[in-house]
Parts: C-alpha cells; sequence; structure tokens
C-alpha cells in the first residue's frame, strides 16, 4: 500500500450566517490577507480564505438565493449555526490517503457530499464528523488557489508586531467522548506523534498529537460536564472546540481586544480566551505558554 504524508494545515473552516461581518471582524481584530472571496456552487456556499500568522481560515456561510446542489452547509448551519466546522490539511497522496481510512472502516466523501471510494480519483476527500471526532478534509496543494504561504516572500513577521503579539498556531483543541479512541485516531491512522499528555483536575484529559508539517492537535475528553469542554461535547458533539495563538504579549492582547469592545475572559494563568458571543461561535484563544516536549519548538 503506497505511503502517504500529510503536510502542513490547509484551513480550519468556520460556519458563519454573514460573510461580510465576519469578514470586517477578522480584518478589525487580526489584520488578515485574504486570498479568495467566492461562491462554489458544488459545496453550495460562499467563503473566504485568509491567512493569520502561519494559520489559514475558511470562514463561510450558506450560499443565499441560490438552488443549492450540495445543502450539507446548509444544514449543519441549521443544527448548530456558527461553530467551527472542519480541519483540513494538505497531503501528497489523497488516493493513498483515502485507501488508508477505508481500510480503517471509514466513509469518504467528495465535495459535493457523495459518499466516494478510494479509487474514484476525487481532488479532495472528507471524512464523517462522527467517525472523526469531527469532520476532516485532505487535498493536494496543486489543486487549489494559490496559498500565499508558499510564497518565497511569506512572512508572519507582521503578526508578532501586531497588538495580539501572535507568534504562530499553539494548537487546535478537538473536544473527545473517548481520548483512546481519538488518539488511536491521530496517532495509528494519520501518522501523529503524540508528545505530551495531562489531567486538569475536574475539567479535562488531554493528549497532544503533532500531525503533519506543524499542526498540533489537543485531544480533550472533559472530566466534568460543566466543564468549557464538557458543555461543548453536550452541545455539538466531538469537533473542534477552540483555535488558541500562541503570543509573546498576553496582556498587550487582552487591552488590544478590550479596546475593540470584545470581552476575553482568563481560561488560566497563562491564557485568555474569546467566547463564542465575541467570535461568531468560535472559541479563539492566546497564550502564553509553550507545550512541553513540543516537536515544533
Amino acid at each position: 500500500m503506497a505511503p502517504f504524508e500529510i503536510g502542513r494545515l490547509f484551513h480550519l473552516t468556520h460556519v458563519v450566517s454573514d460573510l461580510d461581518a465576519v469578514d470586517r471582524w477578522y480584518d478589525e481584530v487580526f489584520s488578515v490577507t485574504r486570498f479568495y472571496h467566492g461562491y462554489e456552487e458544488l459545496a453550495g456556499r460562499d467563503a473566504s480564505l485568509i491567512a493569520i500568522s502561519d494559520l489559514v481560515l475558511e470562514p463561510m456561510a450558506p450560499a443565499r438565493g441560490r438552488e443549492l446542489k450540495n445543502p450539507s452547509v446548509q444544514r449543519f448551519h441549521d443544527r448548530f449555526g456558527q461553530h467551527f466546522h472542519s480541519i483540513a490539511w494538505y497531503v501528497d497522496d489523497v488516493d493513498a490517503i483515502s485507501r488508508r481510512l477505508a481500510r480503517h472502516g471509514l466513509r469518504l466523501f467528495n465535495i459535493v457530499g457523495r459518499q466516494v471510494a478510494p479509487n474514484d480519483r476525487t481532488a479532495a476527500i472528507w471524512t464523517h464528523p462522527k467517525e472523526t471526532f469531527g469532520q476532516l478534509e485532505f487535498a493536494t496543494y496543486a489543486d487549489y488557489i494559490a496559498d500565499p504561504r508558499f510564497d518565497p516572500g511569506w512572512s508572519a513577521e507582521r503578526w508578532r508586531e501586531h497588538p495580539l503579539g501572535i507568534r504562530g498556531t499553539s494548537h487546535i483543541v478537538v473536544v473527545v467522548r473517548d481520548l483512546a479512541a481519538a488518539s488511536a485516531l491521530y496517532c495509528d491512522v494519520l501518522g501523529g506523534a503524540r508528545f505530551h499528555e495531562e489531567v486538569v483536575p475536574d475539567r479535562k484529559r488531554s493528549a497532544f498529537v503533532a500531525v503533519g508539517d506543524g499542526t498540533v492537535v489537543e485531544l480533550a475528553e472533559p472530566l466534568a460536564a460543566t466543564s468549557p469542554e464538557g458543555r461543548e461535547l453536550e452541545r455539538h458533539g466531538a469537533g473542534i472546540h477552540a483555535l488558541v495563538f500562541g503570543t509573546d504579549d498576553l496582556d498587550g492582547a487582552s487591552a488590544f481586544l478590550e479596546e475593540h469592545g470584545l470581552a476575553p475572559e482568563r481560561d488560566d494563568d497563562d491564557t485568555i480566551a474569546l467566547g463564542p458571543a465575541d467570535a461568531f461561535g468560535m472559541t479563539v484563544g492566546f497564550t502564553r505558554r509553550l507545550l512541553p516536549d513540543d516537536p515544533r519548538a
């Protein structure tokens, strides 16, 4: 069986109600680089692609005033409202990772939401969110719009100089009911490397996994239904709970957010977070913490 290699994070998808309003918010708060804005008929959505430091986000809304060939984004929005949707990675070989996923009994889907087999030669594949602790997407870079992070002159330095002091993406938090099963998916199936485990008493137990080129996912199993992770799992099921940026200036980041009418809350001694009411359904954290044994260091 041919090997595959997971590369850089392609994007995190963020389903929203009003794409124009969300685009303005990203501009004002993060000074993003936007390199796509448009309508995709096959996916039934309007979307942007925006870069923040080393990360790309895809805010997207169900296409309005059009007949939807693929109603999956609309169905997601109807059920969950504004929320993180999925994680996408670049891979060197879609067919190879499709075969690996199928061999582990995981269903695969194409851009119009139709189930496909590994030999169907699609440019990208998506998993079923209930089978992979949230939906995952895998695509080859050559099949999509040019990503500015691959340009020779690309630099993330201006985000370090921004009042948020963003030094890069710390990690993505994925809530799960079964930490062992989620670790098996990310490590045994996707080839990730678990490098740190920790327990926050009465809140969560976590495994931090390095996936592909530069991505860290925190798999978080709630220990209490009333914890932030427990409430997320109860309301939305397993999937993306939060995006956490590393910052060089936590106090400065907090002051900047407050100046923009936002209300960051203290998550722990090293971390603040914007909640869904401030971030269009997302939880977005900023931390000065360096993860123990982080292989990116």
